[in-house]
């Protein structure tokens, strides 16, 4: 549940909302407009995604609050007569006694927290994001004594960096071996680009961020705006928490805010004028790592070319090179303009299209279809995985040097390890092979 505000409104105007929406009373939930009546909550529209990221039609939903049936119309002379709709401040006042509840739960953990730690440095990681502001506000009422820092991914945009500092947060970079900043931007030419199945990025510029910038320091409280809601694997969190990934045993991490709703979040957070991310007021559920988080959906790219173009857009030419660079096309079975709305993990399809195939063998110059078809979807036919099927060989060395050493008309393969067998060669000689084959300028390769 995100609250509608002003900015957020023009966007959804530019892009044909049916609907006429004025800000303090409506929410948005997962592509859907909602509203409040009497504190039950109704849908009023939802808009819909293409898989490029671009708005494809919009629904009313036929129930409105005052109990008629309404199209566009008919909604716009209800929402004239707005007293018809909870507005926020009332929304909150209805739900006053459950949010004091858990002010009064909150503020009593710290407390006991700052009693029980009184010997510790009480460290708040703020991200700027409405958790982390919550909390900051919280412990702000019962100890100011503390350091706030912000994990710099070095991929946020100017409105939360912007943020960080108004705050008066110390903003920690990460650093290399060498002593240089680590770039998120420079380690996907390293690491390729971060997916659901291979999320890098945070082991650096969160947690391992934190962990070396306060490397040495003994006896650290980390409070931290983590909520049951958020995930089942968050919910199993206390209070007092310990991060399995922290090398120090002495640190301990404390979670304020866990067992608030983000509504309930959202009306304390306006009924009492807490900092808010501007981020947020553009339509976005969170404001973190801006435009290349792999957890992001279709529905915050389309405001990423909406609301910051220039970065929506450079983030897109490092995809376009890393699709190339990567030969993507036969490990997501995919093509280059599909592969800008499929970076974030997974196969696009099981088998390559028509499309796929020629676009594949442009690249490569291979004229042979036969040979063409060859890169995508292989399997070990010697050894299989841990799961007892084929060991599967995704990688365009790997089949190149199957079609180069063991002819083009070969129907079996073999995964590298199989094959340095079958060979007798080791990996030395292997590389050395590999890059004679480049050299000559061979199209499998």
């Amino acid at each position: 549940m995100l609250p509608i505000y002003k900015d957020f409104i023009k966007f959804l105007k530019d892009k044909e909302c049916p609907i006429k929406l004025t800000e303090g009373y409506f929410w948005w939930d997962s592509c859907i407009i909602k509203c409040f009546c009497n504190n039950k909550i109704y849908k009023v529209a939802r808009m819909w995604i293409n898989d490029d990221a671009s708005v494809k039609k919009w629904t009313i939903y036929k129930e409105c609050p005052s109990g008629y049936l309404y199209d566009n119309t008919l909604f716009n002379i209800l929402h004239d007569e707005l007293e018809c709709i909870d507005s926020w401040e009332t929304t909150y006042k209805n739900n006053s006694a459950e949010i004091l509840a858990k002010y009064n739960e909150s503020i009593e953990q710290l407390q006991m927290a700052k009693e029980k730690y009184s010997n510790c440095k009480w460290v708040v990681g703020n991200s700027t994001g409405k958790d982390s502001m919550l909390t900051m506000y919280l412990i702000d009422k019962i100890n100011k004594d503390y350091e706030l820092i912000f994990n710099n991914t070095t991929m946020d945009n100017s409105d939360t960096y912007k943020m960080a500092k108004s705050i008066n947060a110390e903003i920690i970079t990460p650093k290399m071996s060498n002593g240089q900043n680590r770039s998120f931007y420079k380690m996907v030419k390293s690491h390729g680009t971060p997916s659901r199945h291979l999320r890098w990025c945070c082991d650096y510029f969160k947690e391992g961020g934190t962990q070396q910038y306060y490397k040495g320091q003994d006896n650290l409280m980390l409070v931290l705006g983590t909520r049951n809601e958020e995930s089942s694997k968050r919910a199993a969190y206390d209070f007092e928490w310990k991060n399995t990934q922290w090398k120090n045993k002495t640190w301990s991490g404390l979670l304020p805010i866990k067992n608030w709703t983000e509504l309930e979040l959202w009306l304390f957070t306006i009924h009492n004028n807490i900092q808010i991310n501007p981020k947020y007021k553009k339509g976005y559920s969170r404001v973190g790592c801006a435009i290349a988080c792999p957890y992001y959906t279709k529905s915050t790219w389309i405001l990423d070319e909406y609301w910051y173009k220039e970065m929506y857009n450079r983030w897109h030419r490092i995809l376009e090179d890393d699709f190339i660079s990567g030969e993507k096309w036969y490990r997501m079975n995919c093509t280059k303009k599909e592969y800008h709305s499929n970076w974030n993990g997974g196969l696009v399809r099981k088998h390559p299209t028509q499309e796929v195939l020629q676009e594949f063998m442009d690249y490569k110059g291979i004229d042979d279809i036969k040979i063409a078809k060859q890169y995508f979807d292989k399997g070990c036919y010697v050894c299989n995985n841990t799961k007892g099927n084929p060991t599967s060989i995704n990688n365009k060395d790997v089949v190149a040097m199957n079609l180069k050493m063991l002819g083009r008309n070969i129907d079996k393969f073999m995964c590298k390890k199989c094959l340095m067998k079958n060979l007798n060669i080791d990996k030395e000689k292997w590389n050395e092979l590999v890059e004679a084959f480049k050299q000559q300028e061979c199209k499998l390769f």
